[in-house]
């Protein structure tokens, strides 16, 4: 099987900040309900915001923070990508080649559409066996 790999950007790719983004909407959805169910029961009946409600409203504004910065983040370095003549993304851009981040083993070639089921798992195989040989 022959591996075809070329160098990332230095940082994070934009499919990591894309995973940090998610993680922060995760957070941003978490406190936005904990913080309605206890502003409904808790506060209403006690006039006091409590310690629960108080960490649901941190959580939410850390995880809006979180997902508006990472998605921020997350367009930049689309921009640079492609600008380098690659992406890391799995949809769109399908006019330069798409690399995986974060071993920048090339999974599908520019001008070509969308991966298929089997022809994503064919290029993680690639991956696969080139994290392997590094092994050694």
């Amino acid at each position: 099987m022959s591996i075809e790999r070329r160098d990332l950007l230095p940082g994070p790719s934009a499919t990591q900040w894309s995973g940090i983004a998610l993680w922060g909407g995760g957070a941003w959805i978490v406190g936005t309900i904990g913080g309605a169910i206890c502003a409904a029961t808790i506060v209403r009946q006690s006039g006091n915001i409590d310690p629960v409600t108080f960490a649901f409203m941190l959580l939410f504004a850390g995880g809006l923070a979180v997902l508006t910065f990472g998605v921020w983040m997350m367009n930049r370095k689309a921009k640079r990508e492609v600008d380098a003549g690659y992406t890391t993304m799995a949809q769109g851009y399908y006019n330069v080649e798409r690399r995986h981040s974060p071993t920048g083993v090339i999974m599908r070639a520019a001008g070509e559409p969308a991966l298929t089921r089997e022809q994503w798992e064919r290029a993680m195989q690639s991956v696969r066996a080139y994290k392997e040989s590094q092994k050694h």
